[in-house]
Formats: C-alpha cells, structure tokens, sequence
C-alpha cells in the first residue's frame, strides 16, 4: 500500500462522510438547526489578548452530519471571497490551495485574506481545539472500524489512519465505517 494512497485516504475522510444523520449528541455540546435538530459544536472559540476570537474559530463549521448541498454551500461562500480576492485563476478555494501547494506566493495571501471563510470539519477544529479529546475520538473510530471488520493501518500518534483493504464492507463511505465515526464523535 504506498504512503500516497494512504495519505489520500485521510485527507479524503472528511470529504467522504457527508450526508449522514448524527445520532445522539449525549455528551457532546450542541446547537439548535433552523429545523429543529441539533448537531455536536465544538467548545466555543477562545479570544487572544485583543478580546476578538482568532480568524481559525471564526471559520464555518462543517457539523459532522452535514448535507453535501450544505458543504457545497460553504465552500461557494469561500470561493466568492478566494475569487475576489485572487482575480483570474482564483476561480474558487480549490484552486487557491493546489496554488499554495505550488509555493505560489500570492495563493498564500489570497489564503490569509480568505481564511475566516474557509470552512472547517468538525473533526479539523476538534483536533485544533481538543487534540485529546480528538485523538480519544479517533481511537474510538478506529476500535469500531476493527470490530466491523475493516482491515486498518496502524493508527498514527493522533489516532489517525487509513484502511488497507478495500473489503465487502466498503471503504470510508460506507454506512459501517460512518457509523462509526459517528458514533465516536457525536460521544
């Protein structure tokens, strides 16, 4: 299995697991949706010396049952801003990363300028703001995963990691393995 693939797979997680409905918020804090659900939030954002909170805790959270139509729709907000900002060529926030990525130079200030708008999933800014309890969260996913029969790599020092084998369960879309992400983040 070659370190790209399974690094792949991790960054892709995220991206991967929309569209599920979060059971049970029992312990987790939570917040009210116009419809009348509640979602898992993460602990309120902490404030610097000038008393405003940090541009990372101003970012759109992702809740982790989050729709595809709801991500899209935070990311077009992001892309308005990385396109007015950027000009041509910054056409949305996808561009303005693999730009950064290519140690472009303006891509960065683009980025910073941008930032308050770029969204963030639960599971980024729990780790940001909590890594134990994120790192508790991830053990608890991958114990599920093992249980479930997923064939694993050996979890990294913050819990993370990736699957192997793509077997009759499926792979980090499918129902067993979002279930228990869930089920280990919505705790």
């Amino acid at each position: 299995m070659s370190h790209t693939f399974l690094t792949m797979v991790r960054f892709a997680v995220p991206a991967l697991v929309v569209g599920c409905l979060l059971a049970g918020c029992s312990a987790a804090p939570t917040d009210d949706r116009v419809d009348g659900s509640r979602v898992a939030s993460v602990q309120s954002p902490t404030t610097g010396a000038t008393g405003r909170a940090d541009v990372e805790d101003r970012r759109p959270l992702i809740p982790l049952d989050a729709t595809n139509d709801e991500i899209e729709a935070l990311r077009a907000a992001w892309g308005r801003c990385v396109a007015k900002e950027g000009g041509p060529g910054y056409e949305d926030g996808r561009s303005v990363i693999w730009k950064e990525s290519q140690n472009d130079p303006k891509a960065k200030r683009v980025r910073a300028a941008c930032r308050s708008t770029e969204p963030e999933f639960f599971e980024e800014r729990q780790k940001r703001t909590d890594n134990a309890a994120f790192r508790d969260n991830q053990r608890e996913w991958y114990q599920c995963a093992k249980k479930a029969g997923y064939r694993l790599t050996t979890p990294d020092e913050d819990g993370e990691f990736g699957i192997t084998e793509v077997g009759p369960n499926g792979d980090f879309q499918s129902p067993k393995m979002t279930a228990c992400r869930l089920e280990a983040f919505s705790r």
